[in-house]
C-alpha cells in the first residue's frame, strides 16, 4: 500500500500503524473519517478497530465504543492482542480479547481479518456485560473470568478464572501456577489487584486483573486506571503540562486525533471519577492491612520498582491511551499516590 497522505517525517512504526488501520477499515481516509460510527471522544476516528502498537511480531488493537451510563457516554475500549500461537494450522494468529465490547457484524468482520478469537477475558466485576454474546458468537474461544466472577455471573459458560492473587514470575514472592489451557504468561502476564475491599460490603469492588503484553510493553487496565479527557477534546491535554509529555507521542496524531469537544455529562463524569471516586478507592477501599501490598503492586505495574514492568503504552478501558515510558511512570505515580 502506498504512503499516500502519510507525512514522510513520520517514524516507520507510526507509518505502519496507519497502513494497518487502513487495511482494517477500507473507508478510512487521510483524516478523521472512519466508516463505523460518528466521530466523538469515545471513538475518535469512528473506526471498527484501530492499531495502537506493534512489536516482537505482534500487534495490539483497540475497539473504541460509546458506552452509556444513565445517558452519559463514559466510553469503553476493548483491547485485542495478536498472540504468537496459531490454531488449527491457521495462517493468522490467535487473539487475546480484553474487556469485550458489544458485538456487531462490522466488528466481527474486523476481528476475522486479524485472526482467531482464542481467549476472551472479563478482567473485573464491572466489565462483563458482553461476555455472553462473545461466548455465543465464538463457541470455540476460551472464556476467562477474574477471580470470583464465575459465581456472580452464571449465564456465561466460563472456561475458568484467573487464579486469585495471580502474579507474574518476576513479581517478588508471587508466582502462581496458571491453568493449563490459559495463554502463555510469559507473553501476557496477569496481575490480580487483590488488595481492595468495599467498606460497605466487606467484599472486593472491582477485583480487577491487569495485564502486560511483553512484546509491545503494553499495560491493559479497566478500572484501576482511567484517563477521561478534558472538556477541550484534545488528546491527553490533561498531561500536557508534565515535563515528560513533549517527547512522549501521547498527543494528537492520525490515529489519536482531537475532537471538537467533550459532552458536558462526560466531563462531569471525569470530575466525579478523579475528585470523588479516586480518593474513596485509595483511602477507603484499599484498607490499612492491604496498603503495603497495594503500593508494591502499583509500583510494579508502573515501572517504579526495580523488578517492575517497563511500560511503553498504557491502554485504559476508559479514556485515551498514554505513550512513553517516562510519562507513564509519572502518570501512574500520581494516579496511585506513590
Amino acid at each position: 500500500m502506498e504512503d499516500s497522505g502519510i507525512p514522510a517525517q513520520y517514524p516507520i512504526a507510526r507509518k505502519n500503524l496507519i497502513k494497518k488501520a487502513r487495511e482494517i477499515d477500507s473507508q478510512l481516509k487521510e483524516k478523521n473519517t472512519g466508516s463505523y460510527s460518528n466521530v466523538g471522544w469515545s471513538n475518535r476516528l469512528g473506526t471498527v478497530l484501530t492499531p495502537v502498537v506493534e512489536g516482537g511480531g505482534s500487534c495490539v488493537y483497540v475497539a473504541c465504543r460509546p458506552f452509556l451510563w444513565n445517558r452519559i457516554d463514559v466510553g469503553c475500549k476493548m483491547t485485542v492482542v495478536e498472540l504468537s500461537t496459531r490454531s488449527n494450522n491457521s495462517s493468522k494468529p490467535d487473539l487475546f480479547v480484553h474487556s469485550p465490547v458489544q458485538l456487531d457484524q462490522s466488528l466481527m468482520e474486523g476481528i476475522d481479518k486479524l485472526g482467531t478469537v482464542k481467549h476472551v477475558i472479563s478482567p473485573n466485576y464491572e466489565h462483563i456485560k458482553y461476555a455472553k454474546e462473545w461466548q455465543e458468537a465464538y463457541p470455540d474461544a476460551l472464556m476467562w473470568a477474574c477471580p470470583g466472577l464465575m459465581e456472580r455471573d452464571k449465564n456465561v459458560k466460563w472456561t475458568g478464572e484467573i487464579p486469585h492473587s495471580a502474579r507474574p514470575p518476576t513479581y517478588p514472592n508471587g508466582s502462581i501456577e496458571k491453568p493449563e489451557e490459559m495463554w502463555d504468561w510469559d507473553e501476557i502476564a496477569p496481575l490480580h489487584f487483590d488488595v481492595e475491599k468495599n467498606p460497605f460490603t466487606g467484599r472486593p469492588f472491582f477485583n480487577e486483573v491487569v495485564f502486560y503484553h511483553k512484546n509491545t510493553k503494553t499495560l491493559m487496565t479497566t478500572d484501576t486506571y482511567w484517563n477521561y479527557p478534558n472538556s477541550d477534546g484534545i488528546t491527553n491535554s490533561n498531561y500536557k503540562d508534565k515535563e515528560e509529555f513533549e517527547n512522549s507521542e501521547s498527543g494528537p496524531w492520525d490515529l489519536a486525533p482531537s475532537v471538537s469537544s467533550i459532552p458536558l455529562g462526560s466531563s462531569l463524569w471525569k470530575k466525579g471519577m478523579d475528585k470523588l471516586f479516586r480518593p474513596f478507592y485509595l483511602n477507603l477501599m484499599v484498607q490499612k492491612d492491604s496498603k503495603m501490598e497495594f503500593l508494591n503492586i502499583a509500583a510494579f505495574i508502573s515501572g517504579l520498582s526495580k523488578v517492575g514492568w517497563e511500560v511503553d503504552v498504557l491502554i485504559p478501558a476508559h479514556g485515551d491511551c498514554v505513550r512513553g515510558t517516562k510519562l507513564i511512570k509519572s502518570v501512574l505515580k500520581e494516579h496511585f499516590n506513590l
